[in-house]
């Protein structure tokens, strides 16, 4: 036997003696596991990520036999054998994006020392998971290392759902069986396969970056439309009524459900962001744009209300009312055009045409929050309060807890009765 496999094996670690150590120990790192696992869930739920949190301390005979490897893998003595993962934790979130945004967190609240991007280097007929690793430091003032072989950091392993599917999948077809047995034809199946699921995870994040989009526009609108009814005495029928999914679902009836054609995705975007921004022409010049092409009624009706909408922020009343007209023509089922042009018609003081257009949008849907509290908005206008409670109340009886109808019925009582 040469000099070096003695060496080697004399200083091979004694295994009874590391058990011990390892018994002795545990209670220790399951503590500090304990601590990690609270202030990550901590983490991700304040940053408003849904995320799985996974975590273990590695047991004594994985800890023996990968630290048998790494002393014949790098051959060298042991003692200069250093194991980072004993203490191993894995988030699994949904999107890319999230684990993006699970890395900057990491990096902000603990010490990182090492990221590593596994299967960034494979080609394209190899296979092998993909996922980020990071070697961090153990928080201030957790307990001293006890276990030999091991230092202060542990080990966190960052996946999507779709890549932890295929971890565990792999670990079973190549891990557990031999590996060398997997000839071309199967090798490629699998690289393939990889492939599709990281192609997979990049669709899936493009269809929640499409949706964070659409409702971030949306919000933007809502906004610049309730500054502008502000400004006009007791119209706060936009700013207050209007529901949460009203534009959106508007939005979503505007895309083609099952042809997407990109020109009028990305004009009907690009109209949405000007009008967001308060650049009301351009965002008009786009919708006019948009009516130019092929539309069936119902489409059509949505970009006049839309473009209504923006005449009306821009004080054009007349412009306005044209278009909520139209709207109503491609669509007479269309409450809210009726709605719409009864406030301006109220904004011009024609109580008469904004009356008829606010029971026409009830006589479609008389379920609405909207025409009722407009009427009532209406009527206290023309000193009619005994009506204005009414459609208060109708108001008041479809949304109880609608706080601007609460307050408007207080104001009409006082009229009513002092």
């Amino acid at each position: 036997m040469s000099t070096v496999n003695k060496k080697r094996l004399i200083t091979i670690p004694n295994r009874k003696k590391l058990q011990h150590a390892y018994e002795d120990n545990y209670a220790i790192y399951d503590l500090e596991l304990r601590r990690l696992n609270k202030r990550l869930k901590k983490l991700l739920t304040e940053n408003q990520i849904n995320a799985t949190i996974k975590s273990r301390i590695k047991s004594f005979d994985s800890y023996f036999d990968k630290l048998l490897k790494l002393y014949n893998d790098n051959d060298t003595e042991t003692d200069k054998v250093i194991l980072t993962d004993f203490i191993g934790i894995r988030i699994i979130c949904p999107f890319l994006v999230d684990r993006d945004n699970v890395v900057k967190i990491l990096t902000r609240e603990f010490n990182v020392t090492e990221i590593e991007t596994k299967g960034s280097n494979h080609s394209f007929n190899e296979f092998g998971y993909d996922s980020t690793h990071l070697l961090v430091d153990l928080p201030q003032g957790s307990p001293a290392v006890e276990m030999p072989y091991t230092t202060n950091v542990f080990e966190l392993q960052l996946r999507t759902i779709l890549q932890e599917a295929w971890a565990e999948v792999e670990h079973e077809l190549i891990y557990k069986a031999n590996y060398s047995l997997l000839n071309t034809p199967i090798r490629r199946k699998l690289a393939s396969l990889n492939a599709s699921l990281a192609l997979s995870d990049i669709i899936f994040q493009e269809i929640r970056d499409y949706q964070k989009e659409i409702q971030q526009l949306g919000d933007k609108r809502r906004k610049i439309l309730q500054e502008k009814v502000k400004e006009l005495d007791h119209l706060s029928i936009l700013n207050k009524i209007t529901p949460k999914q009203k534009y959106e679902n508007e939005i979503q009836q505007m895309l083609p459900p099952i042809k997407p054609q990109k020109h009028l995705d990305k004009l009907i975007f690009d109209a949405l962001d000007a009008h967001s921004n308060q650049q009301y022409d351009k965002a008009i010049d786009i919708y006019t744009q948009i009516l130019d092409l092929e539309l069936d009624n119902t489409v059509r009706s949505i970009i006049f209300n839309h473009r209504g909408m923006a005449y009306f922020i821009l004080s054009e009343y007349q412009k306005s009312i044209d278009d909520f007209s139209k709207s109503i023509e491609n669509n007479p089922e269309s409450f809210r055009a009726y709605n719409n042009r009864g406030l301006v018609y109220k904004t011009q003081q024609q109580y008469d045409k904004a009356l008829m257009d606010f029971e026409k949008s009830l006589e479609i849907n008389q379920m609405q929050v909207d025409g009722n509290y407009s009427c009532a908005l209406l009527y206290y206008d023309l000193q009619n309060y005994t009506s204005a409670l009414v459609f208060c109340d109708k108001t008041l009886n479809i949304k109880p807890d609608f706080e601007p109808a609460i307050k408007f019925k207080s104001m009409i009582r006082t009229k009513l009765f002092g």
